[in-house]
């Protein structure tokens, strides 16, 4: 890596410019190696703010650029490294104030309304897209989102109908947000005034002033753009990474645009339409703790630098970890996702997700909303794909032992994560990824069995807590109790009863099941303690069994029930052979009991 500071670059020219200069003299491109749109409401609002109130210049802060294109007798084309943000934000106002010159225009009964409103609509449109001497147009601001032009810089243009990944979503919001905030500036106003508004409000974006930053190469930008993040700009952790592996990794312009391209691909399967741009953070950050070891989010990027410092810092070792990342990032999009199933298995390729009891565990995972074990079951997922010698036993215990200790600690007992936690399962991934024969990997998986055993909560507390389970769908919850009685909990739980009995096999899903209630929910009060919702009188059915069963008492719907229920545990039976007219609380807290020590003793325990 090229040992260069900020104070060894030349910059051709620093000025303080309108907007309006900005986009009369300037063609602007955001490079790849940039971020996404990421203002939220908190940072409109500001701009908003101190757009309407500007009787004068209002200062937007600065931008920083470097000619990527000379043009003769036209702008140059430049490369935005800092500032990207503020022009973006600059033309959705103006293309909404754009617009609403346009809906004046073609809703005005008044000739001379419709003439000044439409030159004011050319002038606005003429900020945002420009013409050359050849009548040839060309976008003063050139982003990747195809949303950007086809609603933002060309309304008219042919719509592509590409799917919106999260930054294009955060642009169409900001603009929606600029839509209600200018209605609600000029909605009671009359025609005239109207347009003094949308008038006033575009003066004052144009005569904002920006302190303007002209680099010589896109090198400067590449080391500007990582040195900003120590001078206090906001970039994430996946700007910093993408910009290293961008600059380090290739030395052209083409395979530049390559690498970003992949960084796109497996970041945006990650992020997908969520405005959670974290999520691209945290998963680089488990992936590194599944391989590596562990640091905190905010220390990883320096400790990336050591890496490459300490080791292999040519190309090639740059694409290596990209790799990685693409690699970790197929397993990982597959996580958090309570409706998962398993993959079709394909002869001679392992893959981890087709195996149905890590499905399942992956599914517990996410129904249970536990992410601090992300990175060991990026690990075992991992190691299973791509090592003969770790097995699917193996890959099915270390599963289901992460499971059943959050299952207690987690689901049941309502404890957070604590960094203890997350240490463990780094620890596990570290040991795992040196691992080199089955003997390593069985001493691992040992390991992690030993230590979550030894830190399960207390087995009599936790036994009460699953004895007072319940399904009250129709009343109420404190929140404390929203999670435990969710539907998708409650089904997991009598599904994984079902299963350990090999009653069902694995891989169900839990939108085919219904839970039943055998004394019917209709004699129940308006309280959850009471024992009809409890765990003690749930059992599940399909969803077309559920919908044919009477509502009645026990006797009523006896056969129905029996022929039904797919697992019958041993009070159930007793139920059955017993046949009384109704069932009663004692019966209901009798099985609550035999169900709870039968969960922890034999089904969601660490052998």
């Amino acid at each position: 890596m090229e040992n260069k500071s900020l104070s060894n670059i030349e910059t051709i020219e620093s000025n303080a410019l309108s907007i309006q200069e900005c986009l009369r003299s300037y063609i602007y491109e955001i490079p790849n190696f940039q971020r996404p749109y990421s203002w939220e409401n908190d940072q409109l609002n500001d701009f908003w703010t101190d757009i309407n109130s500007s009787d004068n210049e209002f200062f937007l802060g600065s931008t920083v650029i470097w000619i990527k294109e000379k043009r003769p007798l036209f702008n140059d084309l430049h490369s935005v490294i800092d500032g990207q943000q503020r022009l973006t934000t600059c033309t959705i106002l103006l293309s909404t104030i754009r617009d609403y010159f346009h809906e004046i225009e073609t809703s005005s009964g008044n000739e001379e309304i419709k003439k000044i409103a439409n030159t004011q609509f050319t002038s606005t449109q003429n900020k945002i897209i420009v013409t050359d001497d050849d009548g040839e147009s060309h976008r003063v601001l050139i982003r990747k989102e195809d949303l950007f032009y086809e609603k933002i810089q060309r309304p008219n243009a042919i719509p592509s109908n590409s799917a919106l990944n999260a930054s294009a979503t955060r642009i169409e919001k900001a603009r929606i947000f600029f839509e209600e905030k200018i209605n609600d500036e000029i909605n009671s106003l009359n025609e005239e005034d109207k347009i003094s508004k949308l008038k006033q409000l575009r003066s004052n974006v144009l005569a904002s002033k920006v302190i303007q930053v002209e680099l010589n190469s896109e090198e400067d930008g590449f080391l500007v753009f990582e040195t900003l993040n120590t001078r206090g700009a906001d970039l994430r952790l996946a700007d910093l990474v993408k910009n290293l592996l961008v600059r380090e990794s290739a030395k052209n312009g083409d395979d530049r645009a390559t690498v970003s391209k992949r960084w796109e691909n497996f970041s945006e399967k990650i992020q997908g339409s969520s405005t959670d741009f974290d999520l691209v953070d945290r998963f680089i950050w488990q992936s590194w703790n599944s391989r590596r070891k562990a640091v905190k989010q905010q220390e990883l990027y320096s400790a990336l630098i050591r890496h490459f410092k300490n080791t292999d810092s040519s190309s090639n070792a740059y694409l290596d970890y990209l790799e990685e990342l693409e690699v970790d990032s197929e397993i990982y999009i597959k996580f958090d996702n309570e409706n998962i199933q398993p993959e079709p298995q394909v002869q001679g390729v392992r893959n981890a997700f087709s195996v149905p009891q890590f499905v399942d565990s992956v599914r517990a995972l996410s129904i249970f909303n536990v992410s601090v074990a992300n990175s060991a079951m990026i690990a075992i997922a991992r190691k299973y794909n791509l090592h003969k010698k770790f097995t699917k036993a193996n890959l099915i215990k270390v599963a289901r032992d992460i499971e059943n200790f959050h299952f207690q600690f987690s689901a049941l007992n309502n404890s957070g994560s604590t960094g203890g936690t997350r240490t463990r399962y780094n620890n596990f991934a570290l040991e795992l990824e040196n691992a080199k024969n089955a003997a390593e990997f069985n001493l691992a998986v040992e390991n992690l069995s030993a230590k979550l055993r030894a830190s399960l909560p207390d087995n009599s507390k936790t036994t009460e807590i699953f004895s007072k389970l319940f399904y009250a769908p129709n009343l109420t919850l404190r929140q404390a109790d929203k999670n435990k009685s969710r539907k998708a909990f409650i089904t997991y739980v009598l599904l994984t009863i079902s299963k350990h009995f090999k009653a069902l096999p694995p891989a169900q899903s839990i939108s085919s099941w219904s839970i039943e209630h055998i004394k019917p929910q209709s004699k129940a009060s308006k309280r959850t303690s009471d024992p009809i919702y409890s765990i003690g009188n749930l059992t599940l059915l399909t969803t077309e069994l559920n919908s044919e069963i009477s509502d009645g008492d026990f006797a009523d719907k006896h056969k129905q029930l029996k022929d039904a229920i797919t697992f019958k545990d041993e009070e159930i039976k007793k139920w059955f052979s017993e046949a009384p007219q109704e069932i009663t609380s004692t019966h209901i807290e009798e099985r609550s009991k035999y169900l709870s020590t039968l969960a922890l003793e034999k089904i969601w325990n660490i052998g």
